[in-house]
This record gives C-alpha cells, sequence and structure tokens, in this order.
C-alpha cells in the first residue's frame, strides 16, 4: 500500500534511541526502505551500536553541515561505496543552537551563536538538498522538522523559533524550486517530544505538562507519532502533497486559549 519497499532513503539526525530521526528510521526499515545515515563525529560510537538494531542500514557516512564542503563529503563518501545508486528519500532532522542562546536574554545573544543556530537548523536544508539532488530519483520525497515556536512566541526557545521560521520558509521555496521536476518537501511541526535536542531548553518539563493538560487529544505526541506521518509523506500516498507544515501534536496548534485557564 506504501509503495516502499526497496527505496533508499538519505536520514541525517539520528542520536540516539530517542532521535525522532531514529524513529523514523525504524517505521522506514519495517517499510523495506534501505538507510544511508549522516554521522556527527562527536555521536559516532552511539550510532555505530545502533546497526546491529537495524539491519536495514546499509551504511553510515559523517556529515557536518555546518559548510558546502563538510557537506558534500556525505555524498562524495556514499557516491563511493554505491556507485550509480540514488535515493527515494531524505530525511532532514537536524537542530542546533549554541547553549549560550539559552543562557542569556536573546537580545544579547551573540552575532556568531545566532549565525551557528540559523546555519545547522535551518540553512541546512538547502545546504544538504543542493548536494543531494545529483543523488536522488525523481518524484523523491524530503522531509524536515519544524515547531510550532516558528509562527508564535515559546518561553526560552529563543533563537530557535527564528530557526524554525526560516526552515520553514526554506520547505516553501525549495518546494516551489524543484517541484518542476517532481521532488516534494515537506515539514512536520511536532509537538514537543523529550529528547537530547530538547533537553537543553530550560523549562521543558513546564512545556510537557502544559501541552498535555490542553492539547484536544490530552496528551503529548511521541516519536512513533512523528514517524508515522513521515512514512506517509515519504510515499506515493502523499504525491500531491509538497511545501506544506504539517502539526503532528496532538491537535495543541488549534488553540488558542488553553482550556487550563477555566480551571483557575
Amino acid at each position: 500500500m506504501l509503495g516502499l519497499q526497496g527505496k533508499v532513503a538519505f536520514v541525517f539526525g539520528v542520536a540516539s534511541e530517542d532521535s525522532i530521526a531514529w524513529a523514523i528510521c525504524k517505521y522506514l526499515s519495517d517499510s523495506g526502505v534501505k538507510l544511508y545515515l549522516g554521522y556527527q563525529k562527536r555521536f559516532m560510537s552511539r550510532i555505530f551500536q545502533l546497526k546491529e538494531k537495524l539491519p536495514s542500514i546499509e551504511g553510515f557516512y559523517p556529515l557536518d553541515v555546518a559548510s558546502d564542503a563538510t557537506t558534500k563529503e556525505f555524498f562524495d563518501a556514499f557516491s563511493k561505496e554505491n556507485p550509480g545508486m540514488k535515493a527515494d528519500i531524505l530525511i532532514h532532522a537536524i537542530g542546533f543552537a549554541p547553549r549560550a542562546c539559552f543562557d542569556r536574554p536573546i537580545l544579547f545573544v551573540e552575532d556568531s551563536d545566532i549565525n551557528t543556530a540559523m546555519t545547522i537548523s535551518a540553512n541546512s536544508l538547502q545546504r544538504c538538498l543542493k548536494f543531494a539532488l545529483p543523488h536522488l530519483n525523481p518524484n523523491s520525497s524530503t522531509i524536515t522538522l519544524t515547531y510550532a515556536a516558528s509562527t508564535r512566541y515559546v518561553p526560552s526557545y529563543g533563537i530557535m523559533s527564528m530557526a524554525k521560521a526560516a526552515l520553514e520558509c526554506w520547505t516553501r521555496e525549495l518546494a516551489c524550486h524543484l517541484g518542476p521536476e517532481g521532488h516534494r518537501i515537506n515539514a512536520i511541526s511536532s509537538g514537543p517530544i523529550r529528547t537530547i535536542a530538547a533537553s537543553g531548553i530550560p523549562g521543558f518539563d513546564n512545556i510537557l505538562n502544559h501541552v498535555a493538560d490542553n492539547a484536544p487529544l490530552r496528551r503529548n505526541v511521541n516519536q512513533d507519532d512523528v514517524a508515522g506521518t513521515t512514512l506517509w509523506l515519504a510515499s506515493p500516498l502523499a504525491s500531491g502533497v509538497t511545501g506544506q507544515v504539517i502539526h503532528v501534536d496532538a491537535g495543541y496548534s488549534i488553540t488558542m486559549v488553553p482550556e487550563s485557564i477555566m480551571k483557575e
């Protein structure tokens, strides 16, 4: 039904078993997709330990999206080991901001830290696709991960709000640029999920509790919720969907005044 058997996916952003990207790997693997992972060298030992848990991982290659040269290295290594092979799916689950972005008021965050957050968390989508394009089959599907702070204020999220807004803009721009060749690009706006990246956000537990109390489904979403939607977007079932931001957040994004206010 999904039509993914034998397809090939590039997956960027696995940091641990708690990563949303790892849940996506498992869902893709269960659907018959072969996986090629890009990893940060600081997570190398942790990522390689996951290989035994998912035999559909066909290859690992270093990936540093901070520059053109280091991004290109991933695709050069993939092409060298797999001449002529192309992928059908690209998962961009990358986000990072220096700790200093969260340790001081946003007005006083240094330019260098802002630039790092924007480069890694937003502009890297364009950089990855630029070098991936020669290695993608026609009608490929790219999925990136965003958050509702792109359009509204979330305490402590700071510069990442701007980065996610830019990422969503890149999604629309790239969807229009690559659409004539059949390539699709979409973003999933997930509710808050406990991951390594989220652990650096001050007050994150309070955010989780608030969403669980006020989302229409009265719960937080998890990695599997996001992975399921990713699987649909990666498949021919979503062949007419591109340039979209799809909320997977237990419905929280449709609320304005939280219902819990009525209990005060």
